[in-house]
């Protein structure tokens, strides 16, 4: 019935004029997009943050909870996804471009996600009727690109058990293949043939010698790291549910034999009630694959999945080299309807932010990354998100962080691209997204952010989470902290029991009425008018509903005024200098993003934290994609009254095409973005 309602609805919105919906002030957008091949001569190129070739400092390893490698330096990742469904493998000439053109963007890491299709989506072959043999031709594409990876400093990470998109066949020797889900999530716990097919496949593809770089990718120091599978728990109940016939059965009996092995009489009905046994199960065959990947040579950290949303799943991937979540915001696959709140106007004690979700993932000495995260198109609001999380993520020192996903998915490769926006989680033309990622990344690889002053730890009693059905509560008890200081969670695994109430800390900074701070003073958010602000010594920020906003002060060096309800305005130094002292600034001033005549239905509710109603898509739009004008004024404090600055508008490309005036006085100086600049990029250069 509900969705008979939701057709009736778009039916209805159908034969109103779409203009009805429309913003008007959609008239003076700009048509402007961020290109995915290499642009020669850009002025927006971070590649001198990248250490070419990748490898070069050794293997990556854990040492005292973060990546360091082998020669002892320090390294954190600033990455993107590539989907294999088919832009894991493109031309030669395509993968050249690539390679440059993230190289220029600042991305240091690309994880490359689902490669266990079925060719030409992935590297299983799909003349065979079993899943077990790799396509030659597949996987010298894919050498090809992580050869050129490698050149221009880019480390790569991939999924090593063939357990994410692939597809049992009849050949692979397994009860009611035809009806297993893709990656037989939840099953490959506990059928033993399927743990045999996963290890044949991490032995083959690992072991393949990619004839471009020489090594295998057992020996491949490009290689950062590997995980076992894409989301795979069985502590979510997609897990729990359709199993075909055989394995249910199979899993009941595992169930009941490991009660009588314990020698206790269960109190429940079925097996996924039992917290306990969940937990051995996924625990224990995550140590037995970490055992075997070490056996045939994996050098480099190992981790488990990226679904700890439960404590014990947590407990379980804490015993792995590093942790990792992944999270979203205004998620819609199908795009059909999404809910379009601003996450900047979300109450930092709201649990379900993504800068609160990321935290609860962190582990005591455990490196904690993201490989998939993002706010999504067509959410308007999402400029303001990218330097907020790379902001987040340097204040509590993680380690890394892969926005989903650069390009592919759904058929798409680098063939006849439009400059349209796609989906919601391809991101390589969205000026909203990529447009920021450059500076994004600067901030976060080279450290202009300080990490936070205080830890604030929790312990678990492992005992008392094998009673604890209720995440949602202790995520609501932590909510908050990262924007201040660091969260750190330890379990206790000795059995001892502990206090019978957990021990929550209690952080005073998270009570003033809308406005949180970091204890470093360097980042502020203000969910109540919408607004963030980071404010460090080579990077600045003032962004979210800043629109006539000034009654919170920008900083002695920087400030930003403008008329536009919203705008990401955002200033790093180039050059690694003080704003004030830098010769070589860039400037990036964005607002809302869309398709042309991208159009919604009118909200169902204005409250702003009202996650659970929806606003429907009427029309995805068209190429262009067009961004909207901004209108403001930027003042920068001099360092000398003798010098000149000149300010230039960028292209796409990154390359200058216009200058505009810039007025002079005596302790600063002032210059007015537009709309008509039609742009996103300044830079500023002083002589």
């Amino acid at each position: 019935m509900r969705y008979v309602f939701v057709f009736m609805l778009l039916c209805s919105f159908a034969l109103l004029p779409v203009s009805l919906f429309a913003e008007k002030e959609e008239k003076g957008w700009s048509p402007f997009y961020i290109p995915w091949n290499y642009c020669p001569g850009s002025k927006v190129d971070m590649s001198f943050m990248l250490d070419a070739p990748a490898g070069k400092h050794g293997f990556v390893t854990v040492k005292d909870g973060h990546f360091y490698f082998k020669d002892g330096k320090r390294v954190k990742f600033w990455g993107l996804n590539l989907h294999s469904n088919t832009a894991c493998f493109p031309s030669r000439s395509q993968a050249q471009d690539v390679a440059k053109r993230l190289a220029q963007l600042g991305c240091n890491i690309v994880r490359m996600h689902l490669l266990d299709n079925e060719d030409p989506g992935g590297i299983i072959d799909a003349y065979y009727k079993d899943s077990q043999h790799l396509s030659t031709n597949q996987m010298d594409k894919l050498d090809y690109f992580i050869a050129e990876l490698k050149k221009n400093g880019i480390y790569v990470c991939f999924d090593v058990l063939g357990l994410g998109a692939r597809k049992f066949k009849s050949g692979d020797n397994l009860p009611q293949a035809d009806v297993l889900r893709r990656g037989a999530d939840g099953i490959s716990f506990f059928d033993e043939r399927i743990k045999e097919l996963s290890k044949k496949f991490a032995l083959d593809f690992l072991s393949h010698v990619n004839p471009y770089t020489g090594n295998s990718y057992l020996n491949e120091p490009c290689v950062a790291f590997v995980e076992m599978t894409n989301e795979n728990t069985l502590f979510l109940g997609k897990s729990h549910k359709d199993f075909p016939s055989y394995y249910e059965e199979e899993i009941q009996g595992i169930w009941k034999k490991w009660h009588s092995d314990k020698n206790i009489k269960s109190s429940y009905r079925d097996w996924y009630e039992d917290r306990q046994f969940l937990y051995e199960l996924q625990d224990g065959y995550q140590r037995d694959m970490h055992k075997y990947l070490r056996s045939i040579g994996v050098k480099v950290p190992i981790g488990a999945s990226n679904l700890p949303y439960d404590n014990l799943g947590l407990l379980a991937d804490s015993h792995m080299d590093f942790t990792d979540i992944h999270v979203y915001w205004d998620l819609s696959d199908e795009l059909v309807k999404i809910h379009n709140r601003p996450l900047i106007k979300q109450d930092h004690a709201n649990p379900r932010t993504m800068v609160n979700t990321m935290s609860i993932a962190k582990v005591k000495n455990k490196p904690l990354i993201i490989t998939e995260w993002g706010s999504v198109w067509p959410n308007d609001w999402r400029a303001v998100d990218v330097i907020k999380i790379a902001s987040y993520a340097a204040l509590n020192n993680w380690d890394g962080l892969f926005m989903y996903s650069y390009n592919g998915g759904w058929g798409m490769s680098w063939d006849g691209l439009e400059n349209r926006l796609y989906y919601g989680t391809v991101v390589f033309n969205d000026p909203a997204k990529m447009g920021l990622f450059p500076a994004a990344g600067l901030i976060f690889l080279r450290g202009d952010i300080k990490e936070a002053k205080n830890t604030y730890k929790i312990s678990y009693d492992i005992g008392k989470l094998f009673k604890t059905y209720d995440m949602y509560e202790d995520r609501t008890r932590l909510a908050g902290i990262p924007y201040v200081s660091k969260l750190e969670k330890d379990f206790n695994e000795a059995g001892n029991s502990m206090s019978k109430d957990q021990a929550y800390p209690y952080i005073k900074e998270l009570r003033p009425q809308g406005i949180v701070k970091s204890d470093t003073g360097e980042i502020l958010r203000d969910f109540k008018k919408g607004i963030f602000m980071l404010n460090a010594r080579n990077a600045f920020s003032f962004s979210g509903f800043i629109g006539g906003q000034d009654t919170i002060p920008a900083s002695d060096n920087v400030s930003f005024f403008t008329e536009k309800d919203f705008a990401a305005f955002t200033i790093v130094s180039l050059d690694g200098k003080n704003i004030i002292d830098s010769k070589d600034l860039l400037l990036t001033v964005a607002g809302r993003v869309r398709n042309r005549d991208q159009s919604f239905a009118p909200h169902i509710t204005k409250k702003i934290n009202d996650l659970n109603k929806d606003v429907y898509i009427l029309n995805k739009g068209s190429e262009p994609i067009t961004v909207e004008p901004i209108e403001g004024v930027v003042t920068i404090k001099k360092s000398d009254d003798r010098e000149r600055i000149r300010v230039f508008c960028l292209n796409e490309n990154g390359l200058i095409k216009s200058e505009i005036q810039a007025d002079s006085r005596k302790d600063y100086y002032s210059f007015r973005v537009s709309g008509a600049n039609r742009t996103i990029y300044y830079k500023i250069v002083k002589e």
